[in-house]
Protein backbone atom coordinates (compact mmCIF):
# COMPACT_ATOMS: atom_id res chain seq x y z
CA UNK A 1 0.00 0.00 0.00
CA UNK A 2 2.65 2.68 0.66
CA UNK A 3 4.63 1.76 -2.57
CA UNK A 4 1.38 2.17 -4.23
CA UNK A 5 0.80 5.86 -2.47
CA UNK A 6 4.51 6.27 -3.31
CA UNK A 7 4.22 5.75 -7.42
CA UNK A 8 0.37 7.52 -6.98
CA UNK A 9 2.49 11.05 -5.10
CA UNK A 10 5.63 10.57 -7.85
CA UNK A 11 3.11 11.12 -10.54
CA UNK A 12 2.53 14.67 -9.25
CA UNK A 13 6.01 15.86 -8.54
CA UNK A 14 6.13 17.79 -11.67
CA UNK A 15 3.23 19.78 -10.42
CA UNK A 16 4.43 20.07 -6.87
CA UNK A 17 7.00 22.04 -7.89
CA UNK A 18 6.20 24.75 -8.54
CA UNK A 19 5.58 24.50 -12.34
CA UNK A 20 2.28 22.71 -13.06
CA UNK A 21 1.97 20.35 -16.25
CA UNK A 22 1.24 22.59 -18.98
CA UNK A 23 0.55 22.97 -22.97
CA UNK A 24 0.61 25.00 -25.55
CA UNK A 25 -3.39 25.63 -26.74
CA UNK A 26 -5.34 28.28 -29.04
CA UNK A 27 -7.29 30.23 -26.52
CA UNK A 28 -10.35 30.27 -29.10
CA UNK A 29 -10.73 26.48 -29.91
CA UNK A 30 -8.38 25.24 -27.23
CA UNK A 31 -6.65 22.81 -30.20
CA UNK A 32 -3.30 21.52 -28.57
CA UNK A 33 -0.70 23.53 -30.65
CA UNK A 34 2.98 22.44 -30.79
CA UNK A 35 4.85 24.79 -27.90
CA UNK A 36 6.90 27.01 -30.43
CA UNK A 37 3.46 28.23 -30.67
CA UNK A 38 3.84 29.74 -27.12
CA UNK A 39 7.28 30.44 -27.23
CA UNK A 40 7.84 33.19 -29.97
CA UNK A 41 9.00 30.73 -32.56
CA UNK A 42 5.99 30.69 -34.21
CA UNK A 43 5.71 30.72 -38.37
CA UNK A 44 4.07 34.14 -39.87
CA UNK A 45 0.76 33.90 -39.75
CA UNK A 46 0.70 30.68 -37.17
CA UNK A 47 -1.96 30.76 -34.72
CA UNK A 48 -0.60 32.49 -31.35
CA UNK A 49 -0.86 30.03 -28.31
CA UNK A 50 -1.16 30.25 -24.77
CA UNK A 51 -0.12 27.76 -22.35
CA UNK A 52 -3.01 25.96 -20.34
CA UNK A 53 -2.30 24.26 -17.16
CA UNK A 54 -3.84 20.86 -16.02
CA UNK A 55 -5.44 19.82 -18.88
CA UNK A 56 -6.16 16.87 -20.46
CA UNK A 57 -7.08 15.70 -24.11
CA UNK A 58 -4.68 14.99 -26.96
CA UNK A 59 -6.41 16.97 -29.71
CA UNK A 60 -8.43 19.75 -27.87
CA UNK A 61 -7.73 20.52 -24.20
CA UNK A 62 -10.04 20.09 -21.59
CA UNK A 63 -10.63 20.38 -18.11
CA UNK A 64 -7.75 23.11 -17.25
CA UNK A 65 -7.05 26.75 -16.52
CA UNK A 66 -5.09 29.61 -18.51
CA UNK A 67 -4.58 30.60 -14.88
CA UNK A 68 -1.22 29.22 -13.40
CA UNK A 69 -2.17 31.05 -10.10
CA UNK A 70 -5.40 28.83 -10.08
CA UNK A 71 -3.44 25.96 -10.06
CA UNK A 72 -2.19 26.47 -6.12
CA UNK A 73 -4.37 24.69 -4.78
CA UNK A 74 -2.64 24.91 -1.49
CA UNK A 75 0.22 23.38 -2.46
CA UNK A 76 -0.90 20.42 -3.81
CA UNK A 77 -1.10 21.86 -7.58
CA UNK A 78 -3.48 20.03 -10.41
CA UNK A 79 -6.68 18.20 -9.36
CA UNK A 80 -6.19 14.22 -10.25
CA UNK A 81 -6.39 13.13 -13.61
CA UNK A 82 -5.02 15.82 -15.05
CA UNK A 83 -1.84 15.78 -17.67
CA UNK A 84 0.32 18.45 -19.46
CA UNK A 85 3.42 18.38 -21.26
CA UNK A 86 6.18 21.04 -22.15
CA UNK A 87 5.94 24.56 -19.90
CA UNK A 88 6.03 28.24 -19.69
Amino acid sequence: MVGTLALALSGCSSSSGGNPPSRCVDPTTLKVLDSHSCSGGKAAGATAGRWYYCGSGATNAVGGTFDKAATKRGGFGCPAGSSGSGGG
